[in-house]
Order: structure tokens, then sequence, then C-alpha cells
């Protein structure tokens, strides 16, 4: 498989013989305006441009795979760059319908039990995009749906791929862990956060949590450098990885990188 960084949760992945865009987000560097309600209220964002012109990005895409409809993970310039026909998968009808508003037609929905396409299958598992009790009234205040979800790649010429998506550690990663044996994982490991909130996704000691849980994996780190509630950056990563001795586990490619394992 081939692994290559866009931007933020931007991934394009060759698998199995296809080539799946995750996450579309193509908006220009500093298009939307600041989240007040973050540690950094004067930052727009994104906060890096796309490494790629987006009609390059998407010429050679079999299917898309959104996992949650916050718009750093879809948004207007993506739809408009996309071709409407194209296969698009999300995770649940909610999703589906937002889709089909921005006028495609082949939108297909994850599941617990796999889905295929082509020789692929993919299985949708659970995120915990923060604890409820502090990130609910942001989502609500945004009219953001706090439920995401990730992506377990299933090929029979390919090592299984787990794409963890918008979580923090909890107790359904572990267990898509031990369910899956994952050779290569993918962590959206920037530390986001809203003003008192706590971690939405993955921070470093989640990223270890990881290493730890599945030591024979290898381990993508992504969503980097590019939303303004982030709390860590590739400088931080890289050098949480050297710490702790993670060097020959812990990939963290920068955008355009194409990563091949």
């Amino acid at each position: 498989m081939q692994f290559q960084q866009i931007r933020g949760a931007t991934v394009k992945l060759m698998y199995g013989g296809c080539t799946f865009l995750i996450d579309p987000f193509f908006a220009p560097k500093d298009f939307y305006p600041p989240l007040e309600v973050c540690h950094f209220p004067d930052k727009r964002w994104p906060t890096a441009d796309l490494p790629l012109d987006g009609e390059k990005i998407v010429q050679d895409v079999d299917a898309v795979i959104v996992t949650h409809m916050h718009p750093d993970h879809f948004d207007e310039f993506a739809a408009k760059v996309l071709a409407k026909n194209i296969p698009l998968f999300v995770q649940d009808e909610t999703d589906a319908e937002m889709i089909k508003a921005f006028g495609f037609s082949d939108v297909r929905r994850l599941s617990y039990d796999g889905v295929r396409f082509n020789d692929v299958t993919l299985f949708r598992v659970d995120c915990l995009h923060g604890h409820p009790e502090t990130t609910q009234k942001y989502y609500d205040a945004t009219h953001l749906r706090a439920t995401a979800s990730g992506v377990v790649f299933e090929n029979k010429d390919e090592k299984t791929f787990y794409l963890a998506g918008d979580t923090i550690w909890f107790d359904n990663v572990e267990k898509t862990l031990k369910k899956y044996h994952p050779e290569i994982i993918a962590l959206n490991a920037a530390d986001a956060q809203f003003t008192d909130s706590g971690s939405i996704i993955m921070g470093l000691d989640d990223m270890r949590q990881v290493c730890l849980a599945a030591p024979e994996a290898k381990v993508i780190i992504t969503h980097l450098d590019a939303v303004p509630h982030a709390m860590i950056g590739r400088h931080e990563v890289k050098d949480f990885v050297s710490e702790h001795h993670l060097e020959a586990q812990v990939i963290v490619p920068d955008d355009g990188e194409i990563v091949s394992l």
C-alpha cells in the first residue's frame, strides 16, 4: 500500500488495487475565520496550503471516504472538484443525506460487518471524538455532530490497515486492535481541543498507548499542522518519538509525502 499525506486528515490511500481519497478538505490557507472557542482564537485556518492542486489530487481516485461531516474532513471546495458520480462512503444515513445535498449520486454507507469495494473490504469502527461531558456543548453550539468513525481496510494481498479517525484513546480503539490485528495504523494526533474540552483527538499519550498496544504495527501520524485548535504539530510529535525511542515504529509524513508499506 501507499499512504500519501495531503494535509490535515486528508489522505490519499493506494490499497488493494484501488485509490481512496479520505476526508477531502481543500479550502485555501486562511480561508476560514478563527475558532473563538479554542486556545488560539486569532488563528485563521487551514493553517497550511495544500501541497498539490485539488484537480491533481482527485484525478485518479476510485472512491472517497468521509469519516464524518466536520468541515476539516469534507468541505465545499472538495465538493466542487470531485465528480458527482464518484462512489463516496460515509458512516451513516445522516451523513449520507448531507453529502447528497452537495449533489453526489453514489453515496454508500460503511458497515460494522464490512462493505466491499472491488477487492477491498471496509469495516466501520467507532470513535470517541472527545468526552461528551466536556465536548458536547461545543458541538451543540456549532451545530456539528459528535459522531465520527474510523475504518479498517482488508485485502488478501495487503496488510490490514486501521484508520483510527477522529478519536481519543478509549476502549473501542483497544478492542479494534485486538479484533483486527492491523499491521499499519494511522492516527489523527494533533491533540485538538476547544477552550475547556480536553482532547477531542489523540495527543502524545494516546499515541503512545496505541504503540504499546500494537507493538508490531507501523503507526502513521496524521492530521497535523492544519487546524487552529491543534495543540501539537509535527515538531512536538517528532520530539516525542525521539524521546521514547519510537523511530522504528512511528512515521510522521510531511504534507505531500508518500509512504510505501
